[in-house]
Parts: structure tokens; C-alpha cells; sequence
């Protein structure tokens, strides 16, 4: 049962797509990709004419794939089961699911169509029109500085799971570096090398400055931008996240798989799929203070709760010895565990409801990011692997 019925994905879908047969070289895909711009390319069974299965732009980053010797049907993922007549807030939930900016739509069993992400949030807009970047942006990103080697930007991305690193210098946004261009400017490079291409050429090392490799012009979004502006930005620039600034200064990423969480969200079920135990050891603790808890819980599984799985939250609650006046510093340790997923995060403030915001943005955090790796650069690990270990 949904909340609000906001249309059907027949609204919403571009019957124009690009396509190959499942028995086509992985040349084929990637020469589509290269002429034009797409991120996702439908598979069909060629006998059949049945969808068989989607490409993403990704592949592009897997190190050592031999395109001419791999077909098709071999590099595709199975996509969720959309049809015409879904809700949109339903295809929002499995593209979620699926980790899809683009999910192609079947009608019995052919594809007739593909549906993007940034179309569902314009689709839907009047909906969430209220939701700004700040509501779904992961919050203090990890960042390296311009001075700092390639190699400690690649041990940030290994040591964090995430696939791209604002490059700041004296604190300011300078760049961005991407897994993107660690395969372009240092893998590929080095592969290139030692067949004997690039004879007589320099090559970039670990140790080489992050200045020297990073990308320069960064697109970024305030904070307090609407988000449907922001898909509409990356729509147009043909990228799938902005930094979020303030000042010039890194406050946080925004993607576009994160704006369709407030569309998922619109959603409702009859009973939530995360059960919710807190804990309080603390001497002074009222209703009032006991409702800003849950207040800050309930947003946190309305957002996610879908995502993360089925299972359990708890908060635990405890107070410090520190003392501010009358108010003990309070300490709250939060761990979801799920069939997916098991997070913890610590936070302490002088407010219970505080403590727990940061413990659970810890959390969040967590999530995002592992969510972030497998999302958009599936073969980053093994292309991690390789810089510290094989080369």
C-alpha cells in the first residue's frame, strides 16, 4: 500500500535505448558506451527477444577484461521486474534494491523501454519538493589533501569502501579523485607499459601528488538546494553525484541513487521491517525527552528501513561522570543488525536525542558508503588490490 499515489512508470519511461544481444562481444557494449554517454545498456536474448539482462556503464572500469573474448550475456546483472504499470514509488524501492540508476522496463518479458532515476524524482517532484540536498547527503565525507601521495588517497577509498575522495587544500575544496581516475592515469598506464607501449613515456606512481592526477573543476551543490534541482544539475551534466559545499568548504556528497530515497520513502507498510529496542541507564530522563529519541529514531527508519533490511535497532543509553551544571554528558552506543547489514555508532552530547543523531549519522555514514562502493564501482576492490599488492 502506498501513501501516495504518484503515477505509473509508463509515465515516466524513454522508449528510446540502447540495446545488444546476449551473445554480442563485450566490444560492442563498450563501443556503445564510448558514442554515446549512456549508463546502462539493455541485453536481449537474441533467439527469444526476452530481456536477458542490463549492462552498467561500470564495466567500463573492470582492469584486464578482454572485451573481444567476453560476450555480453556474461558481464549482465539481472534486473529488478518492472513493468509499465508499476508505481513509481514501487520501481523507486527496486531500483534501490537492485543498486540501478536505470532499469529497463518489460512488458511480457521484452523490453520496452528504461527507466532512470532522474526521471522518477521529476516524475514525482510535487511530492518532494520539500526535500533538499542536506535530507539525504552523506555528511562529513572523507576527504584527502593535494599534497598527499596517490597512494594514501587509494589506502583512503581501500580503508573506507567508498569510490571517490574530494581533494581539499588548507581545508578548501581544489579537486576530486576518483577509483575512474586511478584506472586511466595509473592502472591502464602501467598495463600499457608493461606490454611495451608506452617505451621512452613517464608513468604515475603511488607516490606521485594527488594534484597531479586529480580533476580540477568539481561540480558542486549547496546544502540548502532543493533536491530535485540537484538530479536535475547531474541529469544535465551527465554525472552521478555533486559535492555538497558551504564556503568553498566539503560538507558532504549527494548521489543520484540517494534521491530516490525520499521517493521509496513515500511508501508506507503495515508493519516496519526493523524492530526497535532502547535502553536508558541515565537519572534524569522524561517523556518529552524519551519522544525527541524516538522522533530521531523514526527518521532514521523511515529513510532506511527499507535498505537495510529486516531486523533489529537498538540504543543504548548511559551517562558519563563529566558534568555540565546538572547535566551529565550522556553516551549512546547504536548497532543495527539485519539480514544485510551490522553497523555500529557511538554519539554523545549533552542531550539524549543528540547523542543518539550522531550515533546514528555514524551509522548512516556506514551504510552509504558500503552502499556507495558496491553501487557504482563494483570491481573497485580488485582494482584496489592490484595498486597494493600485484603492481
Amino acid at each position: 500500500m502506498y501513501a501516495t499515489m504518484v503515477g505509473k512508470v509508463v509515465d515516466a519511461i524513454s522508449t528510446d535505448f540502447q540495446y545488444v544481444y546476449d551473445d554480442e562481444p563485450v566490444t560492442r557494449v563498450l563501443g556503445i558506451f564510448s558514442e554515446t554517454g549512456v549508463n546502462a545498456i539493455v541485453v536481449v536474448e537474441r533467439v527469444s527477444g526476452k530481456l536477458y539482462g542490463v549492462i552498467s556503464k561500470k564495466i567500463m572500469l573492470r582492469p584486464r577484461l578482454n572485451p573481444v573474448n567476453v560476450l555480453a550475456r556474461t558481464v549482465s546483472i539481472k534486473p529488478p521486474h518492472i513493468t509499465p504499470e508499476h508505481d513509481l514509488v514501487e520501481a523507486a524501492r527496486l531500483m534501490l534494491g537492485s543498486d540501478l540508476k536505470s532499469a529497463p522496463v518489460v512488458s511480457d518479458s521484452r523490453p520496452v523501454g528504461i527507466l532512470h532515476a532522474a526521471d522518477v524524482v521529476r516524475r514525482v517532484s510535487e511530492h518532494i519538493g520539500r526535500v533538499r540536498v542536506m535530507d539525504v547527503m552523506t555528511r562529513e565525507p572523507v576527504v584527502v589533501g593535494a599534497s598527499e601521495t596517490v597512494g594514501k588517497a587509494v589506502s583512503l577509498m581501500r580503508d573506507h569502501g567508498i569510490s571517490r575522495l574530494p581533494v581539499v587544500d588548507d581545508g578548501r575544496l581544489v579537486g576530486i579523485v576518483t577509483v575512474h581516475d586511478i584506472v586511466e592515469k595509473i592502472v591502464k598506464p602501467r598495463e600499457k607499459a608493461s606490454r611495451g607501449d608506452l617505451i621512452g613515456e613517464r608513468v604515475a606512481t603511488l607516490g606521485n601528488k594527488v594534484s597531479s592526477i586529480m580533476t580540477r573543476h568539481v561540480y558542486t551543490v549547496s546544502p540548502g538546494e532543493k533536491l530535485v534541482a540537484a538530479v536535475d544539475k547531474m541529469d544535465s551534466l551527465g554525472i552521478s553525484s555533486l559535492v555538497v559545499t558551504e564556503r568553498n568548504r566539503v560538507v558532504g556528497i549527494v548521489t543520484m541513487m540517494d534521491a530516490l530515497e525520499p521517493v521509496a520513502a513515500l511508501a508506507t507498510s503495515e508493519e516496519s521491517t526493523i524492530s526497535v529496542q532502547v535502553s536508558y541507564k541515565l537519572s534524569k530522563m522524561d517523556v518529552e525527552d524519551k519522544d525527541r529519541v524516538m522522533e530521531v529514531v523514526s527518521q532514521f527508519v523511515r529513510r532506511f528501513g527499507r535498505s537495510v533490511g529486516a531486523g533489529t535497532l537498538s540504543l543504548y543509553f548511559k551517562e558519563h561522570k563529566e558534568k555540565h551544571g546538572d547535566m551529565h554528558m550522556i553516551h549512546c552506543r547504536a548497532r543495527l543488525n539485519t539480514n544485510k547489514y551490522q553497523f555500529v555508532g557511538i554519539g554523545e552530547a549533552w542531550r539524549a536525542d543528540f547523542a543518539a543523531r550522531t550515533a546514528l549519522e555514524r551509522i548512516e555514514r556506514q551504510f552509504l558508503v558500503r552502499r556507495e562502493l558496491a553501487a557504482r564501482y563494483p570491481y573497485a576492490d580488485e582494482i584496489l588490490d592490484k595498486l597494493t599488492g600485484s603492481f
